[in-house]
């Protein structure tokens, strides 16, 4: 069981989230930006370190850095202006949460 929960958590990392973003920014940026596979790909590995690293050695200040990473991220490598950025992050984040929370509960 522990096995192929790593294998569905890392499929969802490098291959769910990138596409949530896309389509997050398909709605918000539709002839702004870019929104190559790759680059999402990046900025979501950028947003995992970021929020591991966050999460490790300044816990206290984490749900402060983390959504100031992903809309630096997000703006600067996806080409779009703060405001969408801001609305991306926050849908992003949102979507983050729902599919934890749906992946709790399918593995207890």
């Amino acid at each position: 069981m522990g096995r192929t929960v790593t294998i569905i958590v890392v499929l969802y990392q490098f291959l769910i989230a990138p596409v949530i973003l896309w389509f997050i920014l398909l709605l918000l940026a539709r002839n702004h930006g870019t929104r190559s596979f790759s680059t999402l790909f990046y900025v979501c590995i950028g947003i995992t370190v970021v929020s591991i690293l966050a999460s490790i050695y300044l816990p206290q200040f984490a749900i402060f850095i983390i959504p100031v990473a992903c809309v630096l991220l997000i703006q600067k490598f996806c080409y779009i202006g703060w405001m969408r950025s801001i609305i991306a992050t926050v849908l992003y984040m949102a979507a983050m949460l729902v599919c934890s929370m749906l992946f709790d509960k399918a593995t207890h």
